[in-house]
């Protein structure tokens, strides 16, 4: 029988959902991408779902601390999506302009 009463650190949510390098470079490339800013979101939600999937595949192999993590998948999709639309707007602010 599984254990229900491990609590997940949320610290670690937060972290994770931050700093997952997943996150960061889908977001950063297609906000680069991005020809105008109301394709912000959707380069957020790419990013945070990348960052899901990152999470999944060190879940099935049993990485670090993430069959814990994956137990707060939702949350960590929602830290991602908020990080990733700062991470998606920056690259839409760096982007090459057409000269």
């Amino acid at each position: 029988m599984p254990d229900f009463e491990q609590t997940v650190p949320l610290v670690e949510v937060l972290l994770y959902g931050i700093l997952n390098p997943a996150t960061i470079v889908v977001a950063f490339m297609m906000g680069q991408r991005a020809d105008d800013k109301s394709k912000l979101m959707i380069a957020a939600f790419a990013g945070a779902v990348a960052g899901v999937a990152v999470l999944y595949v060190a879940t099935f192999f049993r990485l670090w601390d993430a069959p814990t993590l994956g137990r707060s998948v939702v949350g960590v999709f929602i830290i991602s999506l908020v990080a990733g639309f700062v991470y998606a707007g920056a690259g839409y602010l760096m982007k090459r302009k057409p000269d």
